[in-house]
């Protein structure tokens, strides 16, 4: 009498086959999608780091915020930019500054804005937009770089 207890080394070579393929499959159709959205979450952050800067200016402009013109925040006729840790600390920004690091610069020409400068980290990661006025929202460039400390200081000479 034959004893049919357990599976034979070919059943469970095919079973691993058939999971190792499933998993590639699965695989490479998450990582694009995982990282279309960690895209999609850095543009919205981004729009948001923006509008907060923008904010700030109408403040300054109505006396209602202070500007050092230092390497955290500075406003001239051509520049205006502010590090999220001075949007956060004045109460503009709902970023985390603990999370993020960063600046926004807002280039102005003839009183009007022409083009954004953008770094942010959160963690390991680093994006910029450098961009004439645009929806980068949308259409943007965002390119991943290397964070040094330009990235998150304030120069409006």
């Amino acid at each position: 009498m034959k004893n049919n207890d357990g599976f034979t080394l070919i059943e469970l070579l095919a079973v691993i086959v058939v999971l190792a393929v499933v998993i590639a499959l699965a695989t490479t159709n998450v990582l694009p999608t995982m990282n279309l959205a960690r895209e999609e979450a850095f543009r919205t952050e981004a729009t948001l780091a923006v509008k907060n800067t923008k904010d700030a200016y109408l403040n300054y402009s109505m006396g209602a915020l202070k500007v050092n013109n230092d390497n955290k925040s500075c406003v001239s006729a051509s520049k205006v930019c502010f590090t999220i840790e001075t949007l956060v600390n004045a109460g503009i920004s709902a970023l985390d500054k603990d999370t993020y690091k960063g600046k926004v610069e807002i280039n102005i020409e003839n009183g009007k804005e022409v083009g954004y400068n953008l770094s942010l980290k959160k963690g390991d990661e680093y994006w910029f937009i450098n961009e004439p006025y645009s929806d980068f929202s949308k259409n943007g460039n965002l390119n991943v770089g290397t964070w040094n400390e330009q990235a998150e200081t304030c120069s409006c000479e």
